[in-house]
């Protein structure tokens, strides 16, 4: 045998005299004379003459530098471990060790087939963070394999999708694709583009909120990036639940063939032993007439149709949102306005007008001083008359007044978005939107059909085993384009030197920077598909609290996972899509979650069911019943006995218990809700129900209003936390929780409010402050301010004004995302019971008396801080409005409205602002 650290063994090539680097690595050699007989790393021995063989010795080593890069033959080696120089005069030869997949190895060329060089700065700062990355895993527990195969991932791969990350590289890909996507699984506007920026990027991201089809964008992926000739894609997860779900998709739509699992070690078992009866069908696919793809012409003016028709799809159903939003806020409105007592103002156009006309006239009507002369009076009364027809008696300063007009207004959007939701539908009718569907679809699939009819034809079946598809993964590929995977198993189900064409990444916000980091360095573009409102990826905190620093916020390891970090890293520049429309949830329930959590941005397409409410709040008795354990856990027997014995009679009557689930934050309170249970409803922590849905989702939250419970508040309301509960509902969400329904959160208080406000019949609500009327205001401030603008001239105006801008710019902040600013807003809006007022305050109050801002909760539209805005002249240094205001103060006082004046000669209006905000959200 040979030492390769002291020799090389080459032989001369027989054809060109020369000698031949490109012989495998000679692993022994034994003179006989005149003949030598070599070895080879296959194992075989041949012999040759003496004269056509080689032997050099005697290296000189060559010092590598941190970071130097060693080229062999155009291929990057990412671990070397050291490089030797053989001179003769045969020439002169390296010899290049290395490690990689299969264990250590080295290379032989000669001196004009290696390069090694100094990395860009480019690539001095992603190997950087590939090193902090490394460091990190090297603190992980033993048996973790992201440590053992950090340990040998040393260079970030040329090309890959990693090295486009770390370096921030240009994200726009220079291939082209096709300008009609097809589209064999059902589809939408969202997903349509979110495939359209993933097939012509490098990295793209995919924003999927619960229910809105990511399995399906992913399906469609796939098909347009198979139906490419020599095409592959991985697919991979922070678990195997989500990738074996576009397995069984595949598979149950006649493409199981395509795909090959190499994800669990079991699943990788059952792979290869499945193959002969795959290759069977496959031949079976063959062997029938080849599916002819339509012309592209015929796909395009398909797909053009459908968008249009989509489009008119996604505005029917906002439409319906907008729709029972505004039902529902006529329903509190009538509640409060006893329209008994308002007056009729019979005769009078404008409550037949528009909406936006009755809202014109309010907007207009809002800055009319009270106190002026006759003549003045009469020219303004004139004006208004002119603009807006026969008025009759109405006295715009009246408050009951301005109610009978909100009523009008509401009556007037109601119709209005009936009208628009019957045309729109009867369009989708007449162009028969679901037949243009099916055919686009049908289309699709028969161009992925002859795509695939093509693949195969040209190839004989084989059958591959788990020992050796590495070595011949290119024809593994061609067989099985798609590759399912786990972020951790994918590095080394791909060889070295080989990267798919696409890497997709689900339930992205899950999967941590090193898992990641291995994934994307066996790809050269990745699609990153996730919801950073759900629950975010669990970083081992011993490994990164012992590691070094991260060279920069946005891969820090603790801080980020995959999903996380591209968005921090590219910002506006990443390609990004949100699937906006929705298929999951009941209308309402999904409602909170929009509002909470996506800024009011999904689309429902389902509907509500009849027969009782979709979101339910259930109180246990008084009483502190929540336990917490020495060894760890809290638990509370009175929620599950609730549950067990109240909430399934009560709330689940005709579900079958396969569609019932229980969550709750607790492992332990799992035990408890299980063995109240006795049968077959699935109880489970709210982490292991993320991806899941039931008919009928249960939530126990545990806590009591002890310290303990106090204590535990973090933790429960975790905004991720109740997002997933409440979307894993279809049809009801039940919360089962304390008496005092847990005032110190702050996501769970906003929810038990929201339920309050859907249903606003039912008594529970016990405040004497209504909920602001958001739908109204909103429109009533977009008329309001550029009309403000124009009338206030005077300082105190001007103040005010700036008031508004630095509050729309506060509520950007992250802290009071939930919350809304609404201007001139009635107090009598918010008054339930009258009867609390003064004769001098109900006066006050009837004289259309009203709020310079209220900032409320656009959740639950509750009212959180009112602010006055108090100019020297108008109010310092004038009597009659110091009484006005000394009534306004008196009412908001007793009705519990938080209140804060800022006059115009103070200073520190910010954070005087913050400050009140921080505090009325507790």
């Amino acid at each position: 045998m040979i030492n390769p650290r002291y020799e090389a063994i080459l032989v001369r090539n027989r054809h060109q005299n020369g000698l031949d680097d490109k012989t495998p690595e000679v692993t022994g050699y034994r003179p006989a004379g005149a003949f030598t007989h070599i070895t080879f790393s296959s194992g075989k021995t041949y012999k040759y003459s003496a004269d056509n063989v080689v032997v050099l010795r005697n290296p000189a080593p060559i010092f590598l530098k941190p970071r130097d890069t060693v080229t062999v033959r155009g291929k990057v080696f990412e671990a070397v471990t050291e490089v030797l120089r053989f001179d003769s005069p045969h020439g002169t030869w390296l010899r290049v060790f290395h490690t990689g997949d299969a264990g250590p190895g080295y290379e032989t060329c000669r001196d004009t087939q290696i390069t090694i060089s100094q990395p860009s700065e480019e690539e001095i700062e992603a190997q950087v963070v590939l090193d902090y990355w490394r460091d990190v895993a090297s603190k992980l527990r033993e048996d973790d394999p992201l440590r053992r195969q950090y340990e040998d991932f040393r260079r970030v791969p040329a090309g890959s999708a990693l090295e486009v990350l770390l370096q921030r590289q240009t994200l726009t890909s220079p291939e082209k694709i096709q300008r009609h996507p097809i589209l064999p699984f059902s589809s939408n506007i969202s997903q349509r583009e979110a495939l359209l920026k993933g097939l012509s990027n490098r990295i793209t991201v995919i924003d999927g909120p619960p229910g809105t089809g990511k399995t399906q964008t992913i399906l469609n992926l796939v098909a347009n990036i198979v139906t490419v000739p020599g095409q592959r894609v991985g697919i991979v997860s922070f678990n195997n639940a989500a990738v074996e779900n576009v397995r069984d998709k595949l598979a149950e739509e006649g493409y199981g063939h395509i795909v090959a699992d190499l994800g669990r070690k079991e699943k990788i078992a059952e792979f290869f032993a499945r193959q002969e009866a795959r290759n069977a069908a496959v031949d079976e696919f063959v062997g029938q007439s080849p599916a002819e793809a339509p012309p592209a012409e015929y796909v395009a003016e398909l797909d053009s149709r459908l968008q249009t028709l989509q489009g008119t799809a996604r505005q029917l159903a906002m439409w319906k949102q907008e729709l029972n939003a505004y039902q529902l806020e006529r329903r509190h409105f009538l509640l409060q306005a006893d329209t008994r007592e308002l007056p009729a103002l019979e005769g009078v156009p404008l409550l037949r007008a528009p909406s936006a006309r009755i809202l014109e006239f309010l907007a207009d009507t809002a800055f009319m001083p009270v106190e002026s002369g006759p003549v003045r009076k009469l020219f303004r009364r004139l004006r208004l008359r002119l603009r807006y027809g026969r008025l009759g008696r109405v006295d715009p300063h009246d408050t009951d007044v301005v109610l009978r007009l909100q009523g009008a207004y509401y009556d007037s959007k109601v119709k209005e978005l009936e009208e628009r939701i019957d045309q729109a539908g009867q369009l989708l009718a007449n162009e028969d939107y679901g037949r243009l569907e099916e055919e686009h679809r049908l289309a699709s699939r028969q161009t992925l059909e002859a795509s695939l009819h093509s693949r195969y034809a040209q190839t004989r079946r084989r059958v591959h085993s788990e020992a050796t598809y590495r070595s011949t993964f290119a024809e593994f590929t061609a067989d099985y384009p798609v590759i399912l995977s786990t972020c951790h198993s994918l590095r080394r189900s791909v060889p070295t030197g080989q990267l798919l064409d696409y890497l997709i990444i689900d339930e992205a916000s899950q999967v941590d920077l090193l898992a990641a980091g291995l994934a994307l360095s066996r790809a050269r573009n990745v699609i990153v598909v996730g919801d950073l409102q759900q629950l975010q990826h669990i970083a081992d905190e011993r490994a990164s609290r012992n590691s070094e620093k991260a060279p920069s916020t946005s891969v820090d390891y603790r801080k980020h996972n995959i999903l996380s970090s591209i968005i921090d890293q590219f910002g506006d520049d990443l390609p990004r899509t949100m699937l906006r429309e929705h298929y999951r949830c009941d209308p309402a329930i999904i409602d909170f979650c929009n509002r909470k959590f996506y800024g009011g941005r999904l689309v429902p397409y389902t509907s509500s069911g009849s027969g009782g409410q979709p979101l339910v709040v259930v109180r246990t008795a008084e009483g502190n019943h929540m336990r917490q354990h020495n060894s760890g856990g809290r638990t509370n027997q009175r929620e599950a006995d609730v549950i067990a014995k109240e909430v399934l009679g009560q709330f689940c009557s005709g579900i079958s218990n396969e569609q019932i689930g229980v969550v709750t934050p607790y492992r332990r309170q799992v035990d408890k809700v299980t063995e109240a249970l006795l049968n077959s409803i699935h109880a489970d922590t709210v982490h292991k129900f993320q991806g899941r849905q039931k008919d009928v989702i249960i939530m126990s939250t545990v806590l009591d209003e002890t310290n303990s419970g106090h204590q535990g508040v973090s933790f429960v309301d975790d905004p991720h936390l109740v997002n997933v509960a409440v979307s894993r509902a279809v049809k009801r969400f039940v919360l089962v929780t304390n008496n005092e329904m847990l005032p110190k959160s702050r996501h769970l208080r906003d929810l038990v409010h929201f339920i309050r406000y859907r249903n606003p019949e039912d008594g529970v609500f016990d405040s004497n402050v209504l909920s602001v009327f958001d739908l109204l205001y909103r429109e009533y401030s977009a008329l309001l301010r550029p009309l403000a603008a124009r009338l206030r001239n005077s300082s105190t105006y001007t103040s005010e004004n700036i008031i508004w801008t630095l509050l729309s710019e506060i509520l950007e902040d992250e802290l009071f995302s939930d919350l809304a600013v609404a201007p001139q807003v009635l107090l009598k809006n918010l008054l339930r019971d009258p009867a609390m007022l003064t004769s001098q305050q109900a006066a006050f109050v009837q004289n259309r008396a009203s709020l310079d801002f209220v900032v409320y909760n656009r959740v639950t539209n509750m009212p959180v801080l009112a602010i006055e805005v108090d100019g020297f002249a108008y109010h310092e240094n004038n009597p009659a409005q110091q009484v006005r205001d000394d009534l306004k103060d008196a009412i908001c006082r007793a009705h519990k409205i938080r209140l804060l004046r800022l006059p115009t000669t103070g200073s520190g209006e910010e954070t005087r602002i913050r400050s009140e905000l921080a505090a009325a959200l507790g």
